[in-house]
């Protein structure tokens, strides 16, 4: 009865890790960006910037879906005890 839940647990957990690496991959590419002076480095650095920022972007959103999703179980679970 749990099995979904723990499942969708497993993977906000591993969104959230996925989410935190990126913002340090982040980190890293803006102190790279603000030390460089070299404008051609500058823009490679600034095109890894964009692709990071987009997919936490979508892995946020991937997480307010799982989110929803376990909300929902717990709200039915509850809904069954009362029944």
């Amino acid at each position: 009865m749990d099995e979904p839940l723990v499942e969708i647990s497993k993977k906000l957990i591993a969104t959230d890790y996925e989410i935190d690496e990126i913002s340090k991959q982040w980190t890293i590419l803006k102190h790279e960006y603000r030390s460089s002076k070299d404008p051609t480095l500058r823009e490679e650095i600034k095109k890894k910037w964009n692709r990071l920022e987009n997919k936490k972007k979508n892995l946020e959103m991937n997480r307010r879906k799982i989110i929803e999703k376990k909300e929902e179980i717990e709200f039915k679970n509850r809904w069954k005890g009362w029944k």
